[in-house]
């Protein structure tokens, strides 16, 4: 029962964002946001790609992982491939490889990870390591089925949580590419897309309001899934993606999340972290942002 009422009250909580804040999240969470942006991050090294994290909702990293994913390509297996009408299907890697790929990229990405930790003033822990291929479907127009969040849409988590995309494969726009709507462009898109939910909006709204993610591979985009609204291009034939799920956590709750080692992070671990991503009450919501806020006046 108590779930029920829960998902009543989130259900139109959206709904009453979307109305009137021209976000789909719960309305405590847009508040602990807006507090969160306000008081937590650091915007003092003016670093570009920080900025346009911050303002924007995603930045383009200036690092190329084309090595890394060169040399593990060839051992991606995708997994139930029995099943001819699923149009997302998941790679695996055997348990080496996954510690040896996990190793490499944290490594390369392990400059960018040190900026957002300061934007954050925390730890920013990995939870979550998928690869993936979305295929193509037909009736692109129909907003009755949902394939691979092919739909516009927000995460419905705080913002302490953000992804990393990486290119399997070279992206043009005939591949799907990610879409993204900038934060700056919210407003703008509810209105032209007469936005209500994700299976309730005009898909001919103004298309120039719609960053894509395209690039060679091994090109990596961070971006704040909760923070802007986006989807999944169809693609023609198909196309290849990593996700990394990064939790931003203050570093005395941190150590307690180290023992998930790398092998683990390539199953779902997001349960462990939801306490600093997904609070289910506003009385969780608002002890989570007084802890974040104590960590940054502590120093």
């Amino acid at each position: 029962m108590g779930i029920k009422i829960h998902n009543f009250i989130n259900l139109n909580s959206k709904k009453f964002s979307v109305k009137f804040f021209n976000q789909r999240l719960p309305f405590i969470y847009i508040l602990f946001n807006f507090f969160y942006r306000t008081f937590i991050v650091n915007l003092k090294s003016k670093d570009p790609e920080i900025l346009n994290f911050h303002k924007l909702g995603f930045t383009k990293i200036d690092i190329s992982l084309k090595d890394e994913i060169s040399e593990f390509k060839d051992k991606f297996i995708l997994k139930n491939q029995e099943e001819k009408n699923k149009k997302k299907m998941f790679f695996d890697l055997g348990n080496n490889d996954k510690k040896n790929y996990l190793s490499k990229i944290k490594k390369k990405l392990s400059p960018f990870l040190k900026k957002l930790e300061n934007y954050h003033g925390c730890d920013c822990k990995i939870s979550d390591v998928v690869m993936w291929r979305n295929f193509n479907f037909q009736n692109k127009n129909n907003l009755e089925e949902e394939h691979f969040a092919e739909h516009f849409h927000q995460d419905s988590y705080l913002m302490t949580y953000s992804k990393i995309h990486i290119n399997l494969m070279d992206v043009t726009e005939d591949d799907g590419p990610l879409e993204i709507i900038p934060r700056e462009n919210r407003s703008a898109f509810v209105k032209t897309f007469n936005y209500k939910d994700r299976d309730n909006y005009n898909f001919f709204g103004n298309n120039t309001l719609i960053k894509k993610n395209i690039g060679k591979i091994g090109d990596c985009i961070a971006w704040s899934s909760p923070q802007v609204y986006h989807r999944a291009g169809n693609p023609k034939n198909y196309r290849d993606m990593c996700q990394i799920i990064l939790i931003s956590v203050p570093k005395k709750y941190s150590k307690e999340l180290d023992e998930i080692n790398d092998v683990k992070l390539f199953d779902n671990n997001q349960e462990d972290f939801q306490k600093f991503t997904k609070p289910y009450s506003i009385v969780k919501v608002i002890k989570l942002f007084f802890i974040y806020l104590n960590h940054k006046l502590k120093g």
